[in-house]
């Protein structure tokens, strides 16, 4: 059944014109999901909207439909369908929540493919068409990446692979091929690799170390890794330096976080590190740490002192922390929480503190 839950306050959504989202009169209609799911994740799409003017609007919505399409065979997969209309009155800048996937079928085998959720309804007689696309992964799965961010020139550098049956079946077949490093356009290393034949139960994953015996010139270098047993090719980046960087006065540090948020909301927090020079900068953290406080008493601490390798290209920045990564943290007690967090390079420590209010 199609109804209204008031779920958000604050100022949220882009005013852009995509899609997925839409503004018609001030009403920021947007279909939410995400970019990737991987078998057996449950389809996650929402239907949102939000009033952006400055007083309250009525809405009315009739002929809703919801669709989720295969691209490549236009094959329905599931559809649902509410003709009834429904109304509702909402203040400024909240935003109701109209449909949610979840509440009314767990979607979680679908193929692999490139697959639309599709939304039509009539809002206040406007019609309203949105789309988003997104992607289904099922079968084997492989992430390739170098296990530091850089490598020096008088060591071999070592690669990560994890092979992921992401699928309902035992995956067993040989896994080889061959490794090509190229800067920009020119070879400058091909090899094969065999990694024999690979025992996966469903769901299951294995690691695989692999190591380039081979030192690299100052510079940085694209692998491709050509697994011939099931012709897909995966590209990782290799930065390979002369020296560790000592000179940190061209490094700063950045927060994403938010100042304002509504109690329930979860908290999202990203740590990011800025090279402010136009060369590259490659250098080791020793320690970081992420504090956060409600009305002034210690409620989380997370402290890493393990030695890690930061690689910054010429003006970029390299994000260090993630709170999602580590801890689920929802602000479910209004008032002022305050954030402390700092990073530890050399001899030097880069801090932030940031207070969030919850309404």
């Amino acid at each position: 059944m199609l109804v209204f839950i008031f779920i958000i306050m604050g100022r949220r959504g882009s005013r852009f014109d995509l899609p997925y989202n839409v503004v018609i009169k001030g009403i920021h209609i947007n279909l939410e999901s995400k970019e990737e799911y991987y078998y057996p994740d449950n389809l996650d799409i929402k239907v949102t909207i939000q009033n952006t003017n400055n007083n309250d609007s009525h809405v009315e919505i009739n002929n809703f439909s919801f669709l989720i399409v295969n691209q490549e065979s236009s094959e329905v997969e599931y559809s649902y369908v509410f003709s009834q209309p429904v109304e509702a009155d909402i203040s400024p800048y909240k935003t109701i929540l109209v449909f949610d996937l979840l509440r009314e079928k767990e979607i979680s085998d679908l193929e692999k493919g490139t697959y639309e959720a599709r939304v039509s309804f009539i809002l206040n007689d406007e019609s309203v068409n949105l789309v988003k696309t997104f992607e289904y992964n099922k079968g084997l799965i492989i992430d390739v990446s170098a296990k530091e961010m850089f490598y020096l020139t008088t060591e071999f550098p070592s690669i990560s692979i994890l092979a992921i049956n992401g699928t309902n079946e035992t995956f067993n077949k040989e896994l080889f091929g061959t490794l090509t490093i190229k800067q920009k356009e020119k070879v400058i290393h091909s090899q094969k690799f065999s990694f024999g034949t690979l025992n996966l139960n469903p769901l299951s994953s294995i690691p695989l170390d692999f190591e380039i015996n081979k030192n690299f010139d100052p510079g940085n270098y694209y692998l491709l890794f050509d697994f011939d047993s099931f012709e897909q090719t995966y590209v990782t980046t290799l930065n390979i330096v002369n020296q560790i960087d000592r000179n940190y006065n061209d490094i700063s540090l950045l927060v994403y976080v938010i100042s304002a948020a509504s109690r329930g909301d979860q908290l999202y927090f990203e740590g990011l590190l800025r090279n402010s020079n136009e060369e590259p900068k490659a250098f080791e953290i020793s320690q970081v740490i992420f504090r956060l406080f409600y009305e002034g008493q210690l409620i989380y601490n997370y402290e890493n002192n393990d030695l890690s390798r930061v690689y910054i290209t010429e003006l970029g920045t390299a994000k260090v922390f993630d709170l999602s990564n580590v801890k689920t943290i929802n602000l479910d007690r209004s008032g002022k929480y305050e954030i402390q967090f700092s990073v530890n390079i050399g001899d030097k420590t880069f801090s932030k503190k940031h207070t969030v209010k919850v309404y």
